[in-house]
């Protein structure tokens, strides 16, 4: 049996995935192949296994072994250049290829090069030249993707002059652009026109940060770097609170694209409102706003549901004696804690009527008593605490 024959019919078995010195032998035997066999043995384990683990390994070492053993001689970018723009030369797909793995590795004016091959060509080498001008723009191209755009009006090319453009021409073209959910995008840089009105109903279509329009609307500010009244953010956050009390009745598996356990954290004695997505998006946004004293405020707000929650008699209890069948009751009870602690006006928005006893509302000299911080809220917001 071949050395190539033995790894292949060996390298699943049971005792490869559960020791690295039991791999040796198999590690010792890829640098015995010839570079025919290093890719063939690559061209295997890439297509996967249920022990992908160890396949990765000995693919890894096979590509060592083919870098040491036979160097890859780089053909010039001016090579690849003229190979890619000859339609008859038969390597357009190779050189394609090529150019983009080593775009990012060539010089500011070899990069330019690539570029301008790359916008000149079929719609899919546009398509990946826009990509790249959208994440490092270039004066340079300027007038190319202002022809290609007038010419083809592709959304692809959308993100490249919507970001990159000057405010006016976006502005002149608006109806043009706005277009493909780009709503977003346009009131983070037209915002600062002083012909432009940011629709707050518009927000309601098409969402880039967060799935509600108030949330997306203090994303635009904090994108643009814009002014913020005063307690504004504070109040999307608690109107925010009320709007997710009266919609998730049972704790959720999943929140935005992370896993949300309720279990785990009221195990870990850490259940806080910071792990709902809406609250650290709106904390996101404050943070980029430059909100220090309504960070803080929050912060403490945050502490006095924490402390209110585990206080509770019958939240001991329930977790004293905890089961599965437990969580239900206490994530109501969380939510009720919550509404507790909302300021008067916020509290009046919620409409979940709540099973357990009504227990004191929190006090604003309990509050107070917490933490100054929370005078913010209070004095500076104007918001109102039983």
């Amino acid at each position: 049996m071949s050395a190539l024959d033995y790894i292949l019919a060996n390298y699943q078995q049971e005792k490869y995935q559960a020791s690295l010195a039991e791999r040796a032998v198999l590690r010792a035997l890829v640098h015995t192949l010839n570079k025919e066999e290093l890719l063939q043995l690559q061209k295997k384990l890439k297509r996967g296994t249920s022990k992908w683990s160890v396949g990765k390994v000995l693919c890894d070492e096979s590509t060592k072994v083919l870098g040491k053993r036979y160097p890859k001689k780089n053909e010039s970018i001016s090579a690849l250049l003229k190979a890619f723009t000859d339609k008859q030369s038969g390597k357009v797909a190779k050189a394609r290829a090529e150019l983009r793995e080593r775009f990012d590795k060539q010089s500011f004016q070899t990069q330019r090069k690539i570029l301008q091959a790359m916008l000149s060509a079929s719609k899919q080498d546009r398509f990946w030249a826009y990509k790249q001008l959208s994440n490092g723009w270039d004066d340079f191209f300027f007038e190319d993707v202002k022809n290609l755009w007038e010419q083809y009006h592709e959304k692809e090319c959308v993100a490249v002059i919507i970001k990159h453009f000057p405010m006016e021409y976006v502005y002149e073209n608006l109806s043009a652009l706005d277009t493909h959910g780009n709503y977003t995008n346009l009131c983070i840089k037209l915002i600062h026109h002083p012909k432009f009105q940011i629709d707050k109903e518009r927000l309601k279509e098409d969402f880039v940060f967060y799935g509600h329009p108030e949330v997306e609307y203090l994303y635009i500010l904090a994108k643009s770097k814009s002014k913020i009244e005063k307690g504004e953010a504070t109040r999307t956050l608690f109107n925010q609170m009320a709007v997710f009390i009266n919609i998730v009745n049972t704790p959720p598996q999943f929140i935005g694209n992370r896993a949300y356990n309720f279990e785990r954290q009221i195990e870990d004695g850490n259940v806080t409102t910071k792990h709902l997505e809406f609250v650290s998006c709106v904390l996101w946004c404050m943070g980029e706003l430059g909100l220090v004293e309504e960070l803080i405020a929050f912060e403490e707000w945050d502490n006095i549901v924490k402390h209110r929650f585990y206080s509770d008699e019958e939240v001991e209890y329930l977790t004293r004696g905890y089961n599965t069948d437990c969580i239900k009751e206490l994530w109501n009870l969380y939510r009720q804690t919550i509404v507790e602690c909302l300021p008067n006006e916020y509290q009046q928005l919620v409409q979940v009527k709540f099973t357990s006893p009504p227990r004191q509302q929190v006090s604003f000299e309990e509050m107070k008593q917490c933490n100054p911080a929370l005078n913010t809220l209070v004095d500076q917001l104007g918001l109102e605490f039983t």
